[in-house]
């Protein structure tokens, strides 16, 4: 891996990112690991001291609290029986919660999962509000932007309300269900939610820096990076989890080996992982909060099979699964450190290039 060595020196020298954590699994095994950088890049003039990242160092993961918070609890409570995929909003919320827009009522849990809600992209939220529950209601007031189910639109939105219908469900925040359902069967201790609200849910813990924030006017460390998600006290169905990439690489380790039968006491059961991981149509590359691989402009590069799983955040995270190669790509670095780093998704920045190179380099050193 001499060549991805390089790489990333080559790209923190260049200010691509300050720190980056990488981890693969290959057949079950830890076949690579690297740590390279520091927590935050250094400044004339700031408080903050920057730190050589390690392992122990938890980054922002941004949009993988989709697949591996969100859209993993809602399957773990189907297993359980206490929610279906084609369960409705208004099998769940109240008429008076839904009052604001009734467009909501008959939209089904699969179609928030997988992006067919109708719901749009994104909105700001954190200019006008500034607590949960009056977040939750203006999501809920937004009207629909396509019919539900007639096209997939990737959406913030939708995986914010498919929190706030976790929390009814079960009437806990989801960074307890997150523990409790996933983490402390695990053992996975470096992956978790950072309230704000909470100062001491950071000690102990070493974080990576996901750059300065304009409107909190200071550099965010421990502190999420996603500015509705801050509205939220830290905690949402978008975004909001911090991890290592020991403990990420971890959890994508145990749903590889669910699906291959190797775990004898899984977390949630092979049918419904399965049902998770599918794709939602033929010209669809989204299942419940998992991607599939893009062909050619795949994040994932290009030598991961069609059989493969994955999630970007925002912040410069990834997590990728390839069933057939037996595989587990896990790649954490802090993107949105870079002065010239893009602001809003979509956009391509110098990380957007490189990312796929670094799995194209990884994947082709596998035997």
């Amino acid at each position: 891996m001499e060549k991805l060595k390089q790489s990333v020196k080559k790209a923190i020298s260049e200010k691509v990112f300050s720190g980056i954590g990488i981890e693969v699994n290959h057949k079950g095994k830890n076949i690579f690991s690297m740590y390279e950088g520091k927590n935050l890049f250094e400044e004339k003039g700031q408080k903050d001291v920057p730190e050589i990242v390690t392992p122990s160092h938890l980054f922002d993961l941004a949009s993988l609290t989709k697949p591996l918070c969100t859209s993993l609890l809602t399957s773990i409570l189907v297993d359980k029986g206490s929610l279906s995929f084609d369960m409705r909003i208004s099998d769940i919320m109240d008429e008076f919660s839904l009052s604001y827009n009734k467009e909501l009522k008959d939209i089904k849990i699969e179609n928030l999962l997988n992006h067919s809600s109708g719901l749009d992209a994104w909105t700001q939220i954190y200019n006008t509000i500034n607590n949960r529950s009056d977040a939750y209601m203006l999501v809920r007031s937004k009207a629909l932007s396509y019919k539900t189910g007639s096209k997939h639109l990737y959406s913030d939105l939708g995986y914010i309300l498919l929190g706030e219908l976790l929390e009814i469900t079960t009437e806990h925040k989801l960074n307890y269900l997150f523990e409790h359902f996933i983490t402390s069967q695990m053992g996975l201790k470096e992956l978790c939610f950072i309230p704000i609200s909470d100062p001491s849910s950071k000690d102990d813990k070493k974080f990576v820096s996901s750059g300065f924030s304009a409107i909190r006017k200071k550099q965010l460390i421990g502190e999420v990076n996603d500015e509705n998600t801050f509205v939220f006290n830290g905690i949402a169905g978008h975004a909001g989890l911090f991890g290592t990439a020991r403990n990420v690489c971890s959890l994508g380790q145990a749903l590889l080996n669910i699906i291959e039968d190797k775990d004898n006491c899984p977390l949630i059961s092979k049918k419904t992982l399965l049902k998770s991981f599918q794709r939602a149509s033929s010209d669809s590359e989204w299942g419940y909060g998992w991607h599939y691989p893009s062909g050619s402009n795949s994040t994932g590069g290009k030598n991961l099979s069609k059989n493969s799983i994955g999630m970007n955040g925002f912040t410069g995270t990834s997590l990728w699964i390839d069933i057939d190669k037996d595989l587990v790509i896990t790649i954490l670095a802090n993107r949105t450190i870079a002065p010239d780093a893009a602001k809003f998704g979509g956009i391509q920045d110098r990380f957007s290039s490189l990312r796929p190179l670094m799995h194209d380099i990884i994947t082709g050193e596998l035997k």
